[in-house]
């Protein structure tokens, strides 16, 4: 078939049916939110990816799950609306179909791992993946969009849809905090956008007699997904790092020591919620710590024959000392002493690190002039590390 015989009819299609292009553009929109969506959500993915937190890896999971939904429903668009041909429509239809089907896999890629094994059983989602690729092949090898072994296809592709929304249920249950919510906003907008898939299954099937109700469908299931890519919006902006589910856990005292005059300007008991005996027993504590840690420091420039080679953890019995140094020019080191070494609480310690030094600076800059009750001055820092724990 040559390109002129392709476009003519199509020509002839679109002087007829002046209403498919404003169907079309209204759905290009979702497309062009969606799209957006997904590239945003591989860019917050880059922006914390140096930190190596594995569980990060769920952004690249979301934004895959989009764009591979939205580029399927809108081949299957362009198959429904410009292609008059019944073999290259056919064609198209089928690659349309593969895309949105792929969707939940392109999801369930980036979730096997050991990280996300503790919540999930990786076998089930192995077994889940077989059947959605096998949709897939199904999609593709059945004579028609009306065929049972497509509806089958389709069923498969379902089950694995519930696994995803169920994957999506447990992260909202084991989250706290500002995460918990952004995943179920997450969740939210994924069951939104799931029920805009239906009706665009039912339009694309072509299952309707009445044109007038197709286009009330239609419509329907685009104003829907838009609502739903809205609420993900939500969802996605400012997306905090993933920590490992038990990283608060194993906290267990944060020092923030003057390398100077070997005292603790700052401690935080993670584990004493009693302010009464934490007013007793942080002044020896803090002491012997901070003395201790700055010593084994001191040891170690030795060592190494330059101040330059610090050290960062220290492993103790069963526990760990993280160690993080301030920057230029504040002479000052944060200890964080933890029960699991975990890469989660790394990014806590470096955190705690800028927001100490951002707050306090001006008094920081000028710290050697107070000599006598340093602690007194940061002691409204409880707020901001209590929000750094939410």
């Amino acid at each position: 078939m040559s390109l002129n015989n392709f476009y003519k009819p199509l020509n002839m299609y679109l002087q007829n049916n002046p209403l498919v292009e404003l169907q079309f553009l209204y759905y290009l929109l979702a497309v062009v939110i969606g799209i957006q969506l997904s590239f945003y959500f591989f860019y917050q993915y880059h922006k914390i990816k140096d930190v190596n937190l594995k569980l990060n890896r769920i952004l690249v999971s979301f934004g895959n799950f989009i764009l591979f939904m939205v580029f399927g429903a809108l081949t299957i668009q362009i198959a429904r609306n410009f292609i008059v041909d019944a073999v290259w429509k056919d064609i198209i239809y089928r690659v349309g179909w593969s895309l949105a089907f792929f969707s939940p896999i392109a999801l369930e890629l980036f979730i096997l791992t050991k990280e996300f094994a503790k919540i999930v059983n990786l076998k089930i989602i192995y077994l889940l993946m077989i059947l959605n690729g096998l949709a897939i092949i199904f999609g593709i090898i059945a004579p028609s969009t009306r065929s049972p072994l497509f509806f089958i296809g389709i069923g498969f592709v379902a089950l694995n849809g519930i696994n995803v929304l169920r994957f999506e249920m447990i992260l909202v249950r084991r989250s706290v905090g500002k995460i918990q919510k952004k995943f179920l906003l997450f969740f939210i907008g994924t069951i939104t956008s799931l029920m805009a898939l239906v009706f665009a299954i039912l339009v694309g099937l072509g299952i309707f007699g009445d044109v007038f109700l197709e286009q009330i469908i239609y419509y329907m299931g685009v104003s829907i997904l838009l609502i739903g890519f809205i609420i993900i919006i939500f969802s996605v902006v400012d997306f905090p790092p993933f920590y490992e589910f038990e990283w608060r856990d194993n906290l267990v005292h944060l020092y923030v020591i003057n390398r100077d005059t070997y005292e603790s300007i700052y401690s935080y008991n993670f584990r004493n919620k009693n302010e009464e005996f934490f007013k007793k027993t942080s002044n020896l504590d803090d002491k012997l710590v901070s003395t201790g840690l700055v010593g084994i420091d001191i040891i170690m420039s030795k060592i190494t024959g330059t101040k330059e080679k610090n050290i960062h953890k220290i492993k103790h019995q069963n526990s760990y000392i993280l160690l993080e140094y301030g920057s230029e020019p504040f002479n000052i080191v944060y200890a964080l002493i933890i029960n699991k070494d975990l890469i989660s609480l790394t990014h806590f310690l470096q955190n705690v690190k800028y927001q100490f030094e951002s707050f306090y600076r001006e008094i920081l800059l000028q710290l050697n002039r107070f000599d006598k009750n340093q602690q007194l001055l940061f002691g409204s820092f409880n707020v901001i590390v209590e929000s750094l724990m939410r």
